[in-house]
């Protein structure tokens, strides 16, 4: 995998999509209206492209490190997230 060169690595590609989501995240962080449901859905996909990137850095450089379980619990879906937060207005 190291010989790929650096534009074709999987890992790049990943690193350039989690770039433009935290542009987008904190643009929205620095908005008047920073709402939840503007920014759950991005959050979501930032945490899974963070892992994506992590687990994929460990396939191309070989750096042997083993994952003890999947992540699916530890990052509820949306519908969970909506149950969970009452309706205040």
């Amino acid at each position: 995998m190291q010989n790929l060169p650096s534009e074709s690595r999987a890992s790049t590609k990943i690193l350039k999509d989690l770039f433009k989501l935290r542009k987008k995240l904190i643009a929205i962080e620095n908005s008047s209206e920073p709402y939840v449901s503007k920014l759950r859905p991005l959050l979501r996909k930032d945490y899974w492209l963070s892992h994506a990137l992590i687990k994929i850095l460990n396939y191309e450089n070989d750096f042997n490190i083993k994952f003890k379980s999947d992540l699916k619990d530890k990052f509820p879906n949306e519908d969970e997230l909506e149950e969970e937060d009452p309706v205040l207005f």
